[in-house]
């Protein structure tokens, strides 16, 4: 059975097709908006968007929301890690840990699926500290992977081969999580959606 995933980022969309791949899942992008209200938990925004694209189109669906966490502030930067980056800065977001003796944080993604009123919901982490100074400017990263060392790992996610971090990523244990479920669940039932077309926006990234 063919799974849609909703993103607009084809980058995002090939990393999660080479997971699904290994448990030989057909996968195929659905490049749409998403309703991405960021006064909700991440775990909420994925479901809702996950109900309401299986509903309008009659496709197993899954999308992925994803947030960033420090230890010492409950909820920061939380669902908008960007924003709050465009806000604060790297000077700004050293600054709230600079009295603080817990410098941990994480990347958090949350997996739902939906389809025919069924509703799951799958949520990755990646476990790390906070760094004193940025590094890797000249990295084509995001911009927390410049202050953030994963568990296990002696250098900035910013500086680990892409190949290498997506075995370790946040987004590889919920998607693995996803795969593992959705192939005991599916595996033996007919794919009654490879006829269906349906119309994507375009890619984006």
């Amino acid at each position: 059975m063919k799974v849609y995933f909703v993103t607009k980022n084809s980058h995002k969309f090939s990393e999660v097709k080479s997971i699904l791949n290994e448990f030989n899942i057909q996968i195929e992008q659905l490049s749409m908006e998403k309703d991405e209200d960021k006064e909700k938990l991440i775990e909420d925004v994925a479901l809702y968007n996950a109900e309401l694209f299986a509903s309008k189109h009659n496709v197993p669906i899954v999308v992925e929301d994803t947030g960033f966490y420090y230890n010492a502030y409950p909820n920061f930067p939380g669902s908008n890690p960007k924003l709050m980056f465009n806000l604060l800065g790297y000077k700004g977001l050293l600054k709230l840990l600079e009295n603080e003796k817990d410098r941990g944080a994480e990347f958090k993604a949350a997996v739902a699926f939906a389809y025919k009123g069924e509703k799951k919901l799958f949520t990755g982490k990646l476990k790390g500290v906070i760094t004193e100074k940025t590094d890797g400017n000249e990295e084509d990263v995001m911009p927390y992977e410049r202050i953030f060392i994963p568990e296990g790992q002696d250098k900035l996610l910013a500086f680990i081969p892409r190949e290498e971090k997506n075995k370790i990523s946040h987004r590889y244990h919920a998607f693995r999580q996803f795969a593992e479920w959705f192939v005991k669940k599916y595996n033996n039932q007919k794919d009654n959606n490879s006829d269906n077309t349906i119309e994507n926006e375009g890619d984006g990234n």
